[in-house]
């Protein structure tokens, strides 16, 4: 049995962020040059794409210890031969005793998207790479003046469950190396853990520079990313309807025309199938992208409403941090952000349009609370939940001025 035990002990560090080193230029060119070099990939003069947007996403780097048991299957493929020279294949199991895993996981290796707006896979492929600790600067040293900043959608206490998945298959992977180096003949190994002990002691949340570029093809709109200190491209696989049902047209015809006796007849038969499988390999690979991508959008939103109980403060530190009496607005996005720096005062906030009252709030809330509860408002409020349009309307309003540091800065001073 697995028994995972995740300790949040753990430190919260101020924001840090990635300067851009790849211009916007470059972005798209590697982007045409990976869909440029697939088999079977995008067709080029197909592919429409859109400016690319400078936007720093929010990573969560993370750093611990990992304390577990486990045993392994070790599997072994045996080939004999008889008497009369035929081969015969077989295989062997053996169990391990039980070892200790002792070890430790950090930011190089460890670095968990902490929103859902875009395809979280593409974004890891993208964005993750051990040296990006190495440069990590306070954002006040970072230049965003061009750059799109979002939020932090996930908040400490999501982040356990992201950082215990990642954790385990990294120590599933360090326990089968150790079994390997005492097998090196195995042909499967198997990781079973006894016991599985996590320990997060600290986090840091990280701003990377991201090229988020939306592309057109066959009719269809992708979101591409290239990473903006790398270059780094990940995307959908965007297949040429076309070459796919070429291929397979063609595949369906030899084949017949290599296994039948008679190849005339085999001739005849392969290109009557090699229609029908035309057609279907065609809308196949016209489908597949975009079923995949709605398919990944519905696990977006999925996780998203899981979780949104405990995204709604976003990465204000866990109860246990030892950082806990540290403000959330001090540090909910970067050291010298306008509106977090600001002095706030211990009496009530003016409210003159009601603006927070609609919205059920105080006037201290922090940028990710705030949206939370107009989430929240919409539910109910909405006029196909039920509510009326002029409610709606108010909260829309009070919405918009709010999420915005500087307008929510003028309406709080009474302008």
């Amino acid at each position: 049995m697995i028994r995972i035990c995740l300790v949040l002990r753990l430190t919260v560090h101020s924001p840090r962020g990635l300067q851009f080193q790849v211009g916007a230029d470059e972005a798209v060119a590697h982007i045409r040059r990976k869909y440029g070099s697939r088999w079977l990939g995008a067709s080029q003069e197909f592919l429409n794409l859109g400016n690319p947007s400078a936007e720093f996403l929010p990573f969560y780097y993370c750093q611990g210890t990992v304390h577990g048991i486990f045993r392994g299957t070790v599997s072994y493929s045996d080939s004999t031969a008889d008497s009369k020279g035929n081969m015969h294949s077989g295989s062997r199991h053996t169990t391990t005793a039980p070892q200790p895993l002792n070890t430790i996981f950090g930011p190089n290796q460890t670095q968990i998207y902490a929103g859902y707006k875009y395809n979280i896979r593409h974004v890891h492929t993208a964005l993750r790479n051990e040296e990006n600790p190495l440069y990590l600067r306070k954002m006040s040293m970072v230049d965003a003046t061009q750059a799109t900043i979002n939020l932090f959608e996930q908040s400490t206490a999501t982040l356990k469950l992201f950082v215990e998945e990642e954790v385990k298959r990294q120590a599933t992977e360090t326990a089968r190396a150790i079994i390997r180096s005492f097998h090196p003949g195995a042909s499967t190994i198997g990781v079973e853990f006894l016991e599985l002990n996590i320990r997060l002691e600290e986090v840091t949340p990280v701003f990377v520079p991201c090229y988020v570029v939306k592309a057109q093809y066959d009719r269809q709109e992708y979101t591409l990313y290239v990473s903006g200190t790398n270059g780094t491209v990940s995307g959908p696989f965007l297949i040429n309807a076309l070459y796919a049902a070429r291929l397979s047209a063609l595949s369906v015809a030899g084949m017949f025309i290599l296994l039948w006796p008679n190849k005339v007849t085999g001739l005849a038969l392969g290109s009557l199938i090699s229609v029908p499988v035309y057609y279907i390999a065609f809308y196949a690979a016209k489908m597949f992208p975009s079923r995949r991508r709605d398919y990944f959008r519905w696990q977006r939103k999925k996780l998203r409403m899981q979780h949104e109980e405990k995204d709604r403060d976003g990465f204000r530190p866990h109860v246990s941090s030892k950082r806990v009496e540290e403000e959330y607005r001090r540090s909910s996005y970067w050291d010298t952000h306008a509106f977090q720096n600001r002095q706030h005062s211990s009496g009530p906030v003016r409210d003159s349009r009601g603006y927070y009252r609609a919205l059920g709030l105080t006037g201290t809330e922090s940028v990710n609370e705030i949206r939370s509860a107009y989430r929240k408002r919409v539910l109910t409020e909405h006029p196909d939940a039920g509510g009326s349009s002029e409610r709606m309307a108010k909260l829309n309003e009070a919405y918009r001025v709010l999420r915005d540091p500087e307008r929510r800065a003028a309406y709080d001073m009474g302008n």
